[in-house]
């Protein structure tokens, strides 16, 4: 087989032909018109699929045509070169699709009539027509790229990725950390279930593991977590990204980023998103799960008109999504239906795994209560703790800052004056002295005890 593939605007329409016709390739001859950002994209196809070649141990000769495309002399050069590799003209295939207009139909107008194919690939559909002097054919593909290949075939190198023992192997732990516990490590490590590998990790990072065991029975063609690349370009210039979650269906790579923040710069990061979604695919859709309830379709839709951001994301095929806590079905469903993954038992796969979401908290509400008869026996207060605008203004809080050394020294030895002091210091302050979490811990571990 003789491939000719014909680069115009879009990778995704090269890739997967070759790929799924690999093992019957013999000669690759890759048309590119001489324009600046042609020969860039040409560059990446050329250098990947070389890659590609000698990582499989293929035997495809591969050559190169740079062309002027709006000459019709070059044209006619290029029929000349392809038919130096012709002995069968059956064993022809150009590859047209959104490639070279005029140069599509002049190989067509040439060769079709001598017996050549002309393929040309819906890359929504994932199937390619053959299209021949006496009749068309619809073909499926039967292969989809893996992500691995996807990223070498475009000459973008993979410097490493997460490996999801850990998400399995504690699988059920991790929804129980983020479901029952909203992720807060104090009241996790007071379970007698609670896994100190879970507590190590407790962060955005564990956050990654979460949402990839929720997605990884979904059906995909492949999925690949925590993925770090360096994206080679012209005159050795290499840019790296790294993606929290990347999911393959049907020649299409589409990405999941997880941000579990106090504070989240949406705008910033639809910024940054918008200028990587082209380099995983052209096609690509993307997904921002955040921990904030806010977050949901039926918001971003009401917001479409008067946000920038909602319109930003929205034109970018950009979904922002919410904590998945609140309903995990529902969840799964938007990722299914984001990424058109066609999931047919969602409700099974749900049905199977264990989730803690549904759990009353029956810790958290006895400390809660706990701290609130505290606070208004012993300080005068009227506050409900875990009311985030009253909390925030009694603590001045802006970040997670840990207590110095001798402040925990001295809350040890006299912890319930120390605890006292602390509150008022932080009413009458500006300054951040203790944070939610700090003064969260110390209550649990030196004062309900008492």
């Amino acid at each position: 087989m003789i491939l000719v593939s014909i680069i115009g605007d879009f990778y995704s329409s090269i890739l997967p032909i070759f790929y799924e016709h690999k093992e019957k390739i013999s000669t690759h001859l890759i048309i590119h018109d001489d324009y600046r950002n042609d020969v860039i994209s040409a560059k990446k196809i050329i250098n990947g699929t070389l890659a590609f070649i000698k990582k499989y141990n293929l035997d495809i000769d591969s050559f190169v045509i740079k062309m002027d495309e709006d000459s019709f002399k070059s044209s006619a050069q290029v029929n000349k070169i392809i038919e130096k590799h012709i002995k069968n003209y059956e064993d022809l295939y150009i590859n047209i699709t959104d490639g070279l207009a005029n140069v599509g139909i002049l190989l067509s107008d040439e060769f079709k009539p001598k017996g050549a194919n002309i393929l040309t690939y819906d890359r929504y559909d994932n199937e390619y027509n053959i299209l021949t002097k006496n009749n068309m054919t619809t073909y499926k593909m039967n292969t989809s790229v893996p992500i691995k290949d996807h990223l070498l075939l475009k000459n973008i190198e993979i410097i490493s990725t997460q490996n999801t023992d850990f998400a399995k192997k504690y699988e059920l732990d991790i929804n129980l950390f983020f479901e029952k516990y909203e992720a807060d490590r104090i009241l996790y490590a007071n379970d007698p279930k609670a896994i100190p590998q879970i507590l190590e990790k407790a962060s955005g990072f564990l956050y990654e593991y979460y949402i990839y065991n929720l997605v990884k029975k979904l059906h995909f063609d492949d999925i690949l977590l925590g993925v770090k690349v360096k994206d080679n370009r012209l005159n050795n210039i290499s840019l790296e990204n790294e993606y929290d979650i990347l999911i393959m269906k049907s020649n299409h790579l589409h990405m999941i980023e997880c941000k579990y923040q106090k504070l989240l710069d949406i705008t910033s990061l639809l910024y940054k998103l918008d200028s990587v979604g082209e380099t995983l695919d052209e096609d690509a859709n993307i997904m921002i799960v955040t921990n904030y309830d806010t977050f949901n379709e039926i918001y971003n839709m009401s917001n479409l008109d008067i946000s920038q951001v909602y319109k930003r994301a929205f034109a970018k095929k950009i979904t922002i999504r919410g904590s998945p806590t609140q309903c995990i079905k529902t969840f799964m469903q938007d990722v299914d239906e984001a990424f058109t993954l066609k999931t047919n038992n969602i409700e099974d796969i749900y049905k199977k795994n264990e989730h803690f979401s549904s759990i009353k908290e029956i810790e958290r509400k006895k400390i809660k209560k706990e701290m609130v008869t505290f606070l208004k026996t012993k300080l005068y207060i009227d506050i409900d703790f875990f009311d985030i605008k009253d909390l925030s203004r009694l603590l001045n809080y802006r970040t997670n800052r840990q207590l110095s050394i001798k402040t925990c020294d001295a809350m040890k030895k006299n912890s319930y004056e120390e605890f006292i002091k602390l509150i008022r210091r932080s009413l009458q302050s500006k300054q951040e002295y203790i944070s939610i979490y700090n003064l969260y811990e110390y209550f649990v571990r030196y004062i309900a005890q008492k």
